[in-house]
């Protein structure tokens, strides 16, 4: 409602008009139940922020109007894990293109500890912040609780996304291992194999993989999954039989030579593909249509030089960048209660 102003919202959550205003600022000095509170206020009342506020008016309005124009990319645990993955990389660049095409400034930042707030949030620089994780924190709940307590947030890439007092958006992964088990299969392949190459235990890869073998399993397709040796755990403990743990793709490609014909073999993560192609076309399985090899990923750039070529699935990172971004522009301005989930669905792309 147009008609509304900080007084009614004031009045309706039992606080000063100083502080609805320092929580429409993103404030870190309001508590968290009392910014919760000024916001269920704003969702009933149906309030939405006008853009045009009363005062002195600054030179160049900004086209998304929000106070500063910048938002923050805060990786929580760390930057340096960050940028030594290539797909991290590519999904930065992809941030920087989305905030540069909505003429907005991107600041990169890192929390390494809930006590250890980022100067840019600290010192309101930003309106708002994008959070991913980097590594294995052990504090990264704390981390992006507190966060979202101080500044609208938007947390992207976590599967099992544990906090439910920030937005999140992410790939569904689901439908990554669905969309792979039903190109494989629509091709008339007699067996599948899952190739996961990490060797950490990656939630993302874990649930694509799951949901391919447990579609093949359901069809009574034969499958065999090939996980590299983990760093830190059994794969045995959480892939299902039969499991083969090798260390070279040469051993993978020697296995899969034996299986039903022809194979369909989903590698579930993009940067090892190359490999794995070349172990695949040394045991002549690639050339006769023996194996239909498809792979999920961020871009065509492992997979691009690869004849002949597999199949690729597009996680879509720049509808998972865009949808963040609108997402957290219209938190910044709206201030809503409510959090959500936004699972973005892949695609199969040209290669």
């Amino acid at each position: 409602m147009t008609d509304l102003n900080i007084g009614d919202i004031a009045t309706e959550a039992g606080v000063s008009r100083a502080t609805v205003s320092r929580v429409m600022n993103a404030s870190p000095l309001v508590k968290a139940k009392t910014t919760a509170r000024v916001r269920a206020a704003i969702d009933r009342l149906g309030y939405v922020r006008p853009n045009v506020r009363p005062g002195p008016k600054p030179r160049i309005a900004h086209p998304m109007r929000l106070r500063s124009g910048s938002i923050a990319l805060i990786s929580i645990g760390g930057s340096g894990a960050l940028f030594q993955e290539p797909i991290m990389a590519v999904l930065v660049e992809q941030i920087q293109s989305t905030c540069r095409a909505r003429q907005l400034n991107l600041l990169l930042d890192q929390m390494t500890s809930p006590d250890q707030v980022p100067l840019c949030v600290e010192t309101r620089q930003v309106d708002a912040a994008i959070l991913i994780v980097s590594g294995r924190p052990a504090n990264r709940r704390e981390c992006i609780t507190k966060l979202a307590e101080l500044i609208p947030s938007i947390h992207i890439f976590a599967p099992g996304h544990p906090i439910f007092s920030v937005d999140h958006v992410t790939v569904n992964d689901v439908a990554v291992g669905d969309l792979a088990f039903h190109t494989v299969k629509d091709s008339g392949c007699q067996s599948m194999a899952l190739v996961n190459a990490s060797p950490f235990f990656l939630e993302a890869l874990y649930v694509r993989g799951r949901a391919f073998t447990d579609r093949a399993q359901l069809e009574s397709i034969p499958t065999h999954v090939f996980a590299s040796k983990n760093l830190y755990s059994d794969p045995s403990s959480f892939w299902p039989q039969p499991l083969s743990v090798f260390e070279d793709f040469k051993a993978v490609a020697t296995a899969i030579r034996s299986m039903p014909k022809p194979v369909g073999v989903f590698l579930t993560l993009e940067s090892p593909a190359p490999q794995l192609h070349e172990a695949l076309r040394e045991e002549g399985l690639l050339d006769d249509g023996s194996v239909k090899l498809v792979i999920a990923g961020t871009t065509p750039f492992f997979v691009s030089e690869l004849r002949p070529a597999p199949t690729l699935i597009d996680l879509s990172f720049p509808e998972i960048i865009n949808v963040a971004v609108d997402r957290l522009i219209h938190r910044a301005q709206n201030m809503p209660a409510q959090i959500l989930t936004f699972l973005v669905p892949p695609k199969i792309a040209a290669v």
